[in-house]
């Protein structure tokens, strides 16, 4: 059979987009999900909330108030509560930095031109390393606002009142949204992440129910299995990053979600081929559907798994090829849920040290972040310079669409190109302008125009809760709409006004794609490989941890890493989804297809590699069992380790064409292991070694894919 890789490889290539496949994938990104229309609604009400609250008292500059009610979590009342005091904190902090800046550098042009580079090359760096977006941006949207007041010959008052009058904004806008969520979360409790996976889940058991009967596919099944596969993983990503759980759960999480993902791509791939399964498929099918039901149940009532029930992988089929993967991916579904913490103190860091969880890890190591801040840097600062050489204050907008607009994980320029300027004429342009000029001037109380508001903000909200490849146009529709129809505290039908407005968004999207997306990008085959091999080492150096016998430097390398490699996974999936988008639309390499498939298969082997480390790690971070085990077996056991871990690094090298010949894995270092504790057998030696030898099926698995 023909994978789907091989089918698009001999596909000729072609400059032209696939409008058919395109039409299905807004088809499927528009398709309700469970908790849509929900969270759209408390969106809409929230912003509307806000919209009333600015008219009423008359607050300036309130644009902003409706993005955040837009981008602020809602995965949980806790979540929600704690970004909005990022966001209000974030706020007073760059407010407070400006008035700081401008006292000292404001009456010396050759400083204050400095200063403003300076702190344009700051937000973009704090836009990028800092681990909460929303946080993020709150701290850096205040500085493009008090840019141009500061520019302007105004009274002293005025420019220091519009500095401080975004900390009301945003106040109103996280107040209204915390409350809206706060109401809500009294009838429903339920947790979003676990209802979605419980619906992916189901699909699968399904679509195996009906194989096993050997019946046709009910049709709603089949169109699920279809979204899912389309729309991909993305959007529980995001859903998981603002839960704001702790490193342990956001592991096990992020590894039932990538889990429950692979096993929707394999049923959509039996969807396609429509096989009849034997009577022995058939039994195995129905096996698999009742482990299914079995976790379904268990994720609903607990939101994990109690117990590891025996294993299911069977041999190849030869009517279902894809059975045996399933069966190995619902094997290691229950492993994700059987590890306790690693050490004692990793939930939470240090005291002294609790500044490091604002930033990601590599923060001030990695020269990718600094890239990513000197192309934004640019791009706005070009703008800065266009609206003062121009004197055209009413086209600001500029700068704060290029720092909105500034996400490291949208993937490539060409989709992001295209989300932004859709996202500006759907939102500036159709909804904004248009109605200016037809809807508007026929509406002559609040009422009215809350409820045109609420219609603009619950289209934009639609497209906001896709996946994060459709996502960011909502983000865009809506900052859009927001910046011509509520930027002041009154229906404004000025068209000179709204059309500066939509004329700064424009110039900062251009800038943004001609500059920023333009500056350094590889291709997307590159970017995902050089993911995939930093992901590989580092598994490699959190397999070596146990061997370091200093504690403390063992357990500061393994929160380091568990970090790193976290986010990692998050970043690579993410560039997936968005190489996926890209290859559709636009000429690609023979190899880039095939080669983006393979990195997708080897995921779940790099996710069973990690919760086997981290289970492993667990084991040997209790002191009673760490004493239990003989000098020999600690030997025994740092010996496999380093073998292991030398195999992990031979994948990556050879990943990356730094090998001519792929890793020969032996197993000496599993045989002396299992001989060394069969001479001193302890209560939890067989655990360990089965974990091992895991460990070592799984490499193989990981060798095979890549």
């Amino acid at each position: 059979m023909a994978t789907r890789a091989t089918q698009l490889r001999h596909r000729p290539a072609r400059s032209t987009a696939s409008w058919p496949w395109f039409r299905e994938f807004i088809r499927w990104e528009v398709a309700p999900y469970p908790g849509r229309l929900n969270t759209v609604i408390r969106m809409t009400i929230a912003a509307t909330l806000v919209m009333i609250i600015i008219v009423t008292f008359r607050i300036p500059n309130a644009a902003l108030a409706g993005v955040f009610s837009i981008l602020l979590a809602r995965e949980n009342l806790a979540a929600t509560w704690r970004s909005g005091q990022f966001i209000v904190i974030g706020f007073v902090l760059a407010s407070l930095y400006t008035l700081l800046g401008m006292m000292l550098f404001r009456g010396y042009p050759i400083t204050h031109f400095f200063w403003v580079i300076g702190s344009l090359y700051l937000v973009f760096f704090v836009m990028r390393t800092t681990t909460n977006y929303a946080a993020a941006l709150a701290f850096t949207i205040p500085l493009g606002v008090a840019l141009p007041i500061w520019d302007r010959a105004l009274p002293s008052q005025i420019q220091v009142e519009g500095t401080l009058w975004p900390i009301v904004v945003i106040a109103v806008g996280t107040g209204a949204t915390v409350a809206t969520e706060a109401l809500y979360r009294i009838f429903d409790r339920s947790d979003p992440l676990i209802t979605f996976v419980d619906d992916l889940l189901l699909a699968v058991q399904q679509l195996a129910e009906s194989m096993a009967a050997h019946r046709a596919t009910p049709k709603p099944v089949l169109a699920r299995v279809l979204q899912y596969k389309m729309i991909g993983t993305g959007r529980l990503r995001t859903t998981l990053l603002r839960q704001g759980l702790d490193p342990t759960r956001r592991a096990q999480r992020a590894a039932l979600i990538s889990l429950a993902g692979r096993l929707v791509g394999l049923a959509a791939n039996i969807e396609r081929t429509l096989p009849q399964a034997g009577e022995d498929d058939a039994i195995r099918l129905r096996a698999l559907s009742q482990r299914l039901g079995t976790i379904r149940k268990e994720l609903r009532e607990s939101g994990g798994i109690s117990a590891s029930p025996p294993g299911l992988e069977g041999h190849p089929s030869s009517t279902v090829p894809e059975l045996q993967e399933m069966e190995r991916i619902v094997a290691l579904i229950p492993e994700v849920f059987q590890r306790d913490e690693i050490v004692d103190g990793s939930r939470n860091p240090p005291a002294g040290d609790w500044w490091r969880t604002l930033l990601v890890p590599d923060a001030f190591q990695n020269p990718e972040y600094l890239r990513f801040a000197f192309a934004g840097c640019m791009a706005a600062s070009i703008c800065y310079f266009l609206y003062n050489a121009l004197d055209w204050p009413g086209i600001f907008p500029a700068v704060l669409t290029c720092i909105v607009t500034a996400l490291s994980t949208i993937g490539s320029s060409l989709q992001a190109q295209f989300l932004r300027l859709a996202g500006f004429v759907t939102g500036g342009v159709v909804l904004g302008l248009s109605a200016q000029i037809l809807i508007l001037p026929a509406i002559d109380s609040v009422f009215g125009f809350a409820l045109f508001f609420a219609v603009g903000t619950a289209i934009a909200a639609w497209f906001a809760t896709s996946s994060p490849r459709l996502s960011f146009f909502g983000v865009q529709m809506a900052l859009s709409f927001y910046f011509v129809n509520l930027t002041d505290f009154k229906f404004e039908t000025d068209l000179t006004i709204a059309r500066d407005k939509a004329i700064g968004v424009l110039v900062g999207i251009l800038a943004m794609g001609f500059i920023f997306d333009r500056f350094g990008t590889k291709s997307d085959t590159e970017q995902l490989q050089k993911l995939l091999v930093r992901n590989v080492g580092l598994l490699a150096q959190l397999g070596v941890c146990p061997v370091v016998r200093d504690r403390a430097i063992a357990i500061s390398q393994m929160r380091r890493l568990r970090t790193q490699i976290n986010d990692n996974f998050a970043v690579l999936e993410s560039q997936s989804d968005a190489a996926r988008f890209e290859f559709e639309f636009r000429h690609r390499r023979e190899e880039d297809i095939p080669e983006c498939d393979r990195i997708e298969r080897a995921q779940p082997a790099l996710r069973s590699i990690y919760l086997l480390e981290l289970s492993l790690l667990s084991h040997r971070g209790r002191r009673e069992i760490d004493s239990e085990l003989t000098q020999q077996q600690n030997q025994a056991l740092d010996h496999f380790l380093s073998e292991y871990s030398d195999g992990l690094m031979h994948i990556a090298a050879w990943i990356a064409h730094q090998e001519d010949t792929p890793a020969r894995i032996t197993d000496d270092s599993i045989r002396l292991l299992r001989q060394s504790f069969e001479d001193h057998s302890s209560p939890n030696s067989q655990a360990i070694t089965d974990i091992c030898q895991k460990m070592v099926d799984s490499l193989l698995m990981l060798r095979n894919e890549c």
